[in-house]
């Protein structure tokens, strides 16, 4: 939680933290792609020092393709460039012509807002985080997928008398979701795709099954499993 000198808050998520642990053998997974989708404005922290002889600029477009790879449109959120170790030498040169290069890229299209910031001295951050808040009031939520792209040809019926679910907790802490229904809903899902997990995470939400384990105690990062399926709950 970050708040800023006015007193507004908001969530920040460290992105390359969340990719390094998505990757399970089963997409992304669903606390990786929760939080992706909670995700309104992307803040890019670019080392403008060139530590070990590094382009600050092609750092910039490596991420940016990296960010593409994963085709949850992640480029369409507004973005603010971050010039991080503004307090080293040959920063204010390196930043000079990072904002040539950039100009060069988008031409007349509207460019992203670089915030040079030192996080060692935190100069710059409280103006950086000020601004964010503004962005984050004018941003709307991001649909990972578009609806019509997600499958739906399975036809999922109400039956008055099955199940919903059940929460129960192992003796390791983890929260157990079982429960006929869930568990055909599970059945059905392929973990291999990505749009496929997220329609599952959604449709857990529309069971209740977020504000039921909210309501018994979970907290965000507690591990919940579904049959053999293990992940975080994001709160």
């Amino acid at each position: 939680m970050v708040q800023t000198r006015s007193g507004e808050e908001f969530v920040m998520a460290d992105l390359p933290g969340l990719i390094e642990g998505a990757s399970q053998g089963v997409g992304l997974g669903i606390q990786f792609l929760r939080h992706i989708e909670r995700t309104r404005v992307i803040l890019h922290v670019i080392d403008m020092g060139g530590t070990e002889g590094r382009d600050p600029f092609d750092d910039y477009e490596k991420i940016n393709k990296e960010l593409e790879s994963y085709q949850l449109r992640l480029l369409e959120r507004p973005t603010v460039i971050v010039a991080n170790k503004m307090d080293v030498a040959e920063a204010e040169e390196n930043l000079e012509v990072f904002k040539q290069k950039i100009a060069e890229k988008f031409g007349d299209a509207e460019a992203p807002r670089i915030f040079p910031i030192s996080a060692w001295s935190t100069t710059g951050v409280a103006e950086l985080l000020d601004y964010t808040a503004e962005v984050l009031k004018e941003t709307p939520e991001f649909p990972l997928f578009d609806e019509e792209e997600v499958e739906t040809s399975v036809l999922y019926k109400f039956e008055e008398n099955q199940e919903q679910f059940t929460i129960g907790r192992d003796p390791d802490s983890t929260w157990v979701l079982g429960g006929e229904r869930l568990e055909k809903l599970f059945n059905m899902t392929n973990f291999a795709h990505d749009e496929s997990i997220m329609r599952f995470a959604r449709q857990l939400r529309q069971m209740g099954v977020d504000e039921k384990l909210r309501a018994k105690g979970a907290k965000d990062g507690d591990m919940v499993r579904i049959m053999t399926y293990h992940f975080e709950f994001v709160d």
